[in-house]
């Protein structure tokens, strides 16, 4: 019958034989797990790379379609700097006012209606060329004077020149405004009258 130490020696023999048993399992795991760790790797460092290859190739993939964008941009840039222009139309010269001519004894109606707007004294040119005068040689008609106005359009350009009193100058003004509208009154009322009535009639 065994006793007390020798099943303390077998319990102690059995512990050991299982601790070392489970060590040698574990070693056995690690260097198992070590193995396959080795053969992934090559693996792993080949995706790793065949990755980094394509990134590298979309990249230069893009930089050659920037290159291909930015010399078709300036081909463009070219051949349109290099189309004929069309032939710009040349400038007209700008008309210039004929030589002034001699005075005349009675201005016309428009130098008159600027001596009554005070723009002038009234005094009104020949022009070299045409029959206008030479204040309205370009763009305006150059109108005789009604004949009961132009004593009075005399007397103001002369009283303008020689600076005379603004009352004398005042009620000329004044009288060949009067006149004046007389004139266009009578004259609208010649066109407004319809043929064969008193009014047509008297005129």
């Amino acid at each position: 019958m065994a006793t007390s130490n020798e099943k303390w020696v077998r319990a102690l023999l059995t512990i050991n034989t299982t601790n070392n048993n489970r060590a040698a399992a574990a070693r056995t795991r690690a260097a198992r797990a070590e193995r396959l760790a080795a053969e992934r790797a090559p693996a792993d460092a080949a995706a790793v790379a065949a990755a980094a290859a394509d990134a590298a190739a979309a990249a230069a993939a893009a930089d050659a379609a920037r290159i291909e964008v930015k010399r078709a941009e300036r081909e463009q840039a070219t051949a349109a700097a290099e189309e004929p222009r069309a032939p710009e139309t040349p400038a007209r010269p700008p008309r210039s006012r004929p030589a002034r001519g001699e005075r005349r004894a009675v201005p016309c109606l428009g130098c008159l209606r600027s001596a009554l707007a005070g723009r002038s004294t009234g005094e009104c040119f020949d022009a070299a060329v045409g029959s206008r005068c030479w204040r309205y040689a370009f763009g305006h008609t150059c109108i005789p004077v009604p004949a009961n106005v132009r004593p009075f359009a005399v007397r103001l350009v002369k009283a303008l020149k020689n600076e005379a009193s603004r009352r004398d100058i005042d009620r000329l003004r004044a009288s060949i405004r009067v006149l004046l509208e007389k004139k266009e009154e009578k004259k609208e009322e010649k066109q407004a009258a319809p043929a064969g009535s008193p009014a047509a009639v008297r005129a």
